[in-house]
Parts: C-alpha cells; sequence; structure tokens
C-alpha cells in the first residue's frame, strides 16, 4: 500500500458518517481544551477555528470534505 492509498482511506473515512462524528469529538475536544487554557478569553475566535477546521475535514452541512460535492445520503 502507498502514500496515495493510505491518504485515500483515510480522505474516504473521514467523509463517513463515523469518520464525521470522530472528527467532531477530536475538533470539539481541542476547543474545549483551548478555552479551558484560555479561561475563555478568545472563545470568540476559537469558535471560529473549531468551525474552519470542521469545514476542511470530514463533512459540513452536506458537503464532503473540502470540495462542494452533495453527500450522496
Amino acid at each position: 500500500m502507498n502514500l496515495n492509498d493510505i491518504t485515500r482511506k483515510a480522505q474516504e473515512f473521514l467523509n463517513s458518517e463515523k469518520g464525521e462524528e470522530i472528527s467532531d469529538k477530536v475538533i470539539d475536544g481541542a476547543a474545549a481544551a483551548a478555552n479551558k487554557v484560555t479561561g475563555d478569553k478568545h472563545a470568540d475566535k476559537i469558535q471560529n477555528a473549531r468551525d474552519a477546521a470542521d469545514k476542511h475535514i470530514g463533512r459540513d452541512d452536506g458537503t464532503v470534505g473540502r470540495d462542494s460535492t452533495p453527500d450522496p445520503k
């Protein structure tokens, strides 16, 4: 298995329901940790960064990954 195969499989997983669920948990956990460390002083910026990360990882509002291909539910 080469790097392209691994990358493709990772992208397929992140675009799945389970992958989206896991990526959201990780992103939410990172945002919560950042808010805790900063005492919620930068909560708006952290939320914006969280939303931007979610937009580029997995699915967001019916789109898949980085492009705008509709999710074929």
